[in-house]
């Protein structure tokens, strides 16, 4: 038995024995009640119910939601979107189920099924109301960064800059502006993505930017920083080159949205 698969089956005992004492205190109390007719034990036995009852409902969510990783790991599609469809379902507070919707989005958008992956998407952020969570929280929500390329596929720019604002995760904005050719929308909101992480392929974003503003000069200093950031790799060198061409943007949403079953 793996490590992974000693955990699941942990979490479905939890779930069992929740239950059944669950189950228990309910009878213990019922019988106590008839016994001594008093609203003590009744009171009692509903708040030891209710704090079972939660949980048992987070053991469930929990136990779902490692179950959908495990079988969409395991090439099980199916059996990982039913688990993953339940376990949001099951969640009591708006954040978790916001989250989990999103989740499951993501699952449909590695399945390649991207009408589906935005509709769950939508309905994440129709919970949340956001696509920020609390700092308890965010650590571990990664779906509005996928939710970001389908939007952007998908041509609703003004979610792809919602997400900018609320997550400071600045890439697919800067890629939304140039799509939408505000090449200097496109220059501010990458400044802020370079700030926030200056890696190679933002560096060859903001050179492409600056040549399209015909910023010669400052085009030429940040392509050769991104080069430079490649070390000697010459894929990297390479892919950097081509992001600073007319090409690689014309062609970048139309292979991508053939891949998630978004062209029209």
């Amino acid at each position: 038995m793996t490590g992974v698969n000693f955990i699941q089956n942990a979490l479905y005992l939890a779930v069992y024995l929740i239950f059944v004492c669950l189950i228990g205190v309910l009878f213990y109390g019922v019988k106590k009640y008839k016994q001594e007719k008093r609203f003590g034990s009744i009171f009692v036995t509903a708040l030891v119910s209710i704090f079972l009852f939660f949980l048992l409902n987070q053991a469930a969510v929990v136990c779902l939601y490692s179950q959908s990783l495990l079988s969409i790991g395991n090439y099980n599609n199916s059996a990982g979107i039913n688990c993953s469809l339940w376990a949001a379902r099951l969640a009591i507070f708006p954040e978790q189920k916001s989250a989990l919707y999103g989740e499951l989005g993501k699952n449909y958008m590695i399945l390649q099924d991207g009408k589906k992956a935005i509709e769950y998407f939508d309905k994440a952020y129709k919970i949340n109301g956001s696509y920020a969570y609390s700092d308890n929280f965010s650590i571990l929500v990664s779906w509005p960064f996928f939710a970001g390329i389908l939007y952007l596929l998908n041509g609703d720019y003004d979610k792809v800059y919602e997400i900018a604002k609320d997550t400071n995760s600045y890439g697919m904005a800067v890629t939304a502006s140039i799509m939408q050719k505000d090449y200097k929308k496109a220059l501010a909101y990458s400044n802020m993505n370079i700030r926030r992480s200056p890696i190679a392929i933002n560096y060859s974003s903001r050179s492409y930017i600056h040549k399209k503003l015909n910023q010669d000069k400052l085009a030429e200093g940040d392509l050769q920083k991104a080069v430079s950031l490649c070390k000697c790799n010459t894929r990297c060198i390479a892919l950097q080159k081509e992001r600073t061409k007319d090409s690689y943007w014309l062609s970048y949403a139309a292979n991508k949205k053939k891949k998630y079953g978004l062209a029209k």
